[in-house]
């Protein structure tokens, strides 16, 4: 999964040294820099945060996540540049 699948969730976690979290991870393997693609990358990066935060919002992360229960969402965005 990645960026560019903008109506999926990558990953999902409770990390042992952030108990009180469940994040949510974003995987961006684009590149920077090229200002032509640039605009598209940001759009990408938009859609695909808006997802997560229906995501959470909705109460599919619960139904889909239980461990999630009673944590702090968090939205984390992992790149590769």
């Amino acid at each position: 999964m990645s960026i560019v699948e903008t109506k999926v969730v990558d990953i999902i976690a409770v990390p042992e040294w952030e108990p009180d979290n469940v994040v949510l991870v974003i995987t961006d393997h684009l590149e920077w820099g090229d200002k032509a693609q640039e605009g598209e990358h940001l759009l990408l990066l938009q859609e695909k945060i808006n997802t997560y935060i229906a995501f959470i919002e909705s109460g599919e992360l619960l139904e889909s996540y239980p461990p999630a229960k009673g944590k702090n969402p968090k939205i984390r965005i992992n790149g590769l540049y």
